[in-house]
């Protein structure tokens, strides 16, 4: 079994699609390593570590060192803003997968939507340094489309296939925008994507012939995982509506919290 931990809310970008929860904060590292210990004996084999940006919570060097000690695989989804030659090793060491949050290569566009400048330029140059230290680490990139960089999806796919820091690339996966939650629910008239124009981008992406794998994600996709919310909730979602399994993992007995999954349809131990 697999969940999406999104770590914390916080963030050191300002993305206008975003749909993290604005009103949740982190648990301590305490109550944290607690919930590694019930995924564990939930029969979690992967943690994908997510946000906000979890580079910001203080511990994540430490969940990943105790997940990893447990043989659970670690995940990591980053804007790669504070990741540095200097601290790879603090954060690396402990990560199977590690996924990018890149938009469009135009820096101006990044800008614009939220990104802020020289994202696209920080990870290239970073990128050299992960492979040669880390050369077996599974590498991949998250773009979310959006009627703002529809226009910007061809120049990402000839920038990933040509740029020499993505040699190696695993997987480049394209999610529709989902207005789930805070900004993205205010601003889904202003960024949602139409049928036709998801369609188009199926049609136009999915069977490109690549170095890397393309995988175009609908928002259902979305209702696929498992997550668990900054304050230690157990949570789903169906038609872009959050559903809460668990309040409170960290309070909730096992049995409890196995037989609220598997009430939402997930298989545990």
């Amino acid at each position: 079994m697999k969940v999406c931990w999104n770590l914390t809310n916080l963030c050191d970008e300002n993305c206008f699609y975003c749909f993290r929860d604005l009103l949740e904060r982190p648990r301590p590292l305490e109550d944290n390593l607690v919930i590694i210990n019930k995924l564990k004996n939930l029969g979690v084999t992967r943690i994908t570590y997510a946000g906000g940006e979890p580079l910001i919570y203080k511990n994540l060097a430490s969940l990943l060192a105790y997940s990893k000690s447990l043989g659970i695989s670690n995940a990591l989804i980053t804007n790669g803003k504070k990741l540095t030659v200097d601290n790879l090793g603090e954060y690396l060491c402990n990560v199977d997968k590690l996924t990018f949050s890149i938009d469009s290569p135009n820096e101006y566009i990044n800008t614009t939507t939220g990104r802020g400048v020289d994202h696209y330029k920080h990870i290239k140059e970073l990128l050299p340094f992960i492979k040669e230290k880390y050369p077996n680490l599974i590498l991949e990139v998250n773009t979310v489309a959006t009627k703002d960089n529809l226009k910007e999806l061809d120049y990402m796919f000839e920038a990933l296939g040509s740029e020499i820091s993505f040699y190696g690339l695993k997987k480049w996966k394209i999610s529709r925008f989902c207005p789930l939650r805070g900004y993205a629910r205010e601003r889904k008239n202003i960024l949602n994507l139409s049928e036709e124009e998801f369609l188009d981008v199926e049609k136009n992406y999915s069977g490109l012939v690549a170095p890397f794998e393309i995988s175009v994600r609908n928002t259902d996709s979305i209702e696929e995982n498992l997550i668990i919310s900054p304050k230690g909730s157990f949570k789903t979602a169906l038609n872009n509506e959050e559903i809460v399994l668990v309040e409170d993992i960290v309070s909730k007995p096992h049995l409890v919290i196995k037989r609220a999954l598997e009430l939402g349809g997930y298989h545990v131990q």
